[in-house]
């Protein structure tokens, strides 16, 4: 989600920037409509977009904003083995964050709701027709449409040449669909209220649709001057109905200056929409395109096995588990099972296998014993030598933070000395999920649903830790 936030900031402040310097000031009306929503709306999608590339562009979504190493760790001593203990926060930021989040989306969409339902009561009231709009009276003296109704002052209505200006400017709002900006703007908000940039959006897009509707009733022949004279007077009028296109929108100073502004030539403007192109293309590509990065290459060893059943149904269980992850092998992790099936390999067997491979990781799954059946929680175990200790370490830490917040309380990660550690070429750490000793453990381990969500957590923390550069 913080990387989500931080790409959609950079590449919709680019956007806007090339919006402001090259088309704000340009009378390309409806180009800009266009590159106002265009941009709002891929930019918005583009850092969830994966396009292969060649390997000299850089990956905008492959920088990682933030580390897994967030969960306290205490060192501790133990008959001379480094032990890290790792305890479940009791509380948690991110949580905190997404609850401030959901309260205040949903504030915002309340007000959004409530203005859309008083919309729907006025709509209900008696109208009259005028031309394509249904005409409902209202207690405010500015005008505004929503879609063919024309929310209006019954006393505005004496003075024809305000008449005549205010409904040729809303027809065009009504004819070119405004109120549909408009409420995609105000669906955003509800949802990115926290981007600055989605506000310089919507204010840019309601601007420019009085610029529109500005331009064509001057061409409808109504007397430029006449008309600026009278957008001068109505910004004197209360704030119009919410969700609505109001003929007074209050930008009173950028509408009569574009209304006295000579249009540009044809050249010019072919070459301002064309490099405002361009450079969109190319904020577009670098928040979307990802090279071509080798996927992390992971063994998966289930162990045990046949006649090896390990504690009580440790092997069946490992194995769920295990073809439960290798369904999310993908680009980021590639995953290489080492049996699928109840079969028995020998611990020299399962070395060999894995050397022959030379993935970037092994891990080996297991369930724990304790003859204390309090004992319950997380163990990783990885081999201490100088040559992979740091990276399994690494990737070790990773996949605790993953499992603790969802599916245990506390972990411990140990160095020993295992075969399965100790002779293989790679990094390596075996996991100890649980312990069947502990009936809450083995209830948790036997369920189905469990297993899957240990297998997704897994491979979070496996394509999180492929991210952190040591």
């Amino acid at each position: 989600m913080i990387n989500y936030m931080f790409y959609t900031l950079v590449s919709l402040g680019c956007s806007f920037l090339v919006y402001s310097c090259f088309l704000k000031r340009q009378k390309t009306f409806q180009f800009n409509r266009v590159f106002l929503l265009a941009t709002l709306v891929l930019c918005m999608a583009s850092p969830l977009m994966k396009v292969e590339l060649f390997d000299a562009v850089p990956s905008i979504t492959q920088i990682s904003l933030h580390t897994d190493q967030d969960i306290p760790v205490v060192h501790e001593n133990l008959e001379g083995v480094t032990v890290l203990e790792v305890e479940k926060p009791s509380y948690s930021m991110t949580t905190a964050v997404w609850y401030a989040y959901i309260l205040i989306s949903l504030c915002f969409s309340f007000r959004f709701v409530k203005n859309l339902i008083d919309i729907l009561k006025r709509s209900k009231h008696h109208y009259d027709s005028f031309g394509p709009f249904k005409l409902i009276e209202t207690d405010t003296k500015n005008a505004s449409s929503f879609f063919n109704y024309l929310f209006v002052n019954s006393e505005s209505l004496n003075d024809e040449h305000y008449v005549r200006s205010m409904i040729q400017h809303e027809l065009v709002h009504y004819k070119q669909g405004h109120t549909i900006d408009v409420l995609l703007m105000e669906a955003l908000l509800c949802l990115f209220w926290f981007n600055p940039l989605i506000w310089l959006y919507r204010r840019a897009v309601v601007q420019n649709h009085e610029f529109i509707a500005d331009n064509y009733t001057i061409k409808s022949g109504i007397d430029l001057e006449d008309y600026a004279h009278l957008i001068i007077n109505s910004g004197r009028m209360e704030h119009r109905v919410p969700l609505t296109s109001g003929f007074n929108f209050i930008q009173i100073k950028n509408r009569i200056i574009m209304l006295h502004q000579s249009k540009s030539s044809i050249l010019k403007r072919t070459l301002t929409t064309t490099t405002a192109l361009l450079l969109f293309s190319g904020i577009f590509m670098l928040s979307s395109f990802k090279d071509s990065k080798k996927p992390l290459v992971v063994i998966v060893d289930a162990a045990h096995g046949g006649v090896d059943s390990g504690h009580l149904n440790e092997k069946d269980i490992v194995l769920k588990i295990s073809n439960e992850l290798m369904k999310f092998s993908d680009n980021t992790v590639k995953l290489i099972t080492l049996r699928s099936e109840d079969k028995f390999f020998s611990l020299n067997e399962r070395v060999k296998f894995i050397n022959a491979q030379n993935p970037d990781l092994m891990i080996s799954l297991h369930c724990n014993s304790a003859p204390d059946a309090a004992a319950k929680g997380l163990e990783v175990f990885y081999y201490d030598n100088e040559k992979t200790n740091k990276e399994s370490l690494k990737y070790g830490m990773s996949l605790i933070n993953q499992q603790l917040p969802k599916n245990f309380d506390n972990a411990k990660m140990k160095t020993a000395g295992f075969k399965i550690l100790k002779d293989i070429k790679c990094p390596g750490v075996l996991l100890e999920l649980g312990f069947l000793s502990n009936p809450e453990d083995k209830a948790k381990l036997n369920n189905h649903q469990f297993q899957q969500e240990i297998a997704k957590a897994l491979y979070e923390g496996l394509a999180k830790a492929s991210k952190i550069k040591l």
